[in-house]
């Protein structure tokens, strides 16, 4: 069987770029608020 080539420690990860920063917040804000609508909107029931 071959090895895989191992990468150094620095090449396995890369920074996010801001447009993808902008991406996960919108989303997890998004994911937050419409959580708490539907309490709301079960709670009102």
């Amino acid at each position: 069987m071959a090895e895989q080539e191992r990468l150094p420690q620095e090449e396995e990860w890369f920074d996010l770029m801001p447009v993808e920063k902008k991406l996960i917040s919108f989303t997890l804000g998004l994911g937050v608020v419409l959580l708490v609508v539907l309490l709301l909107a079960t709670h009102t029931i």
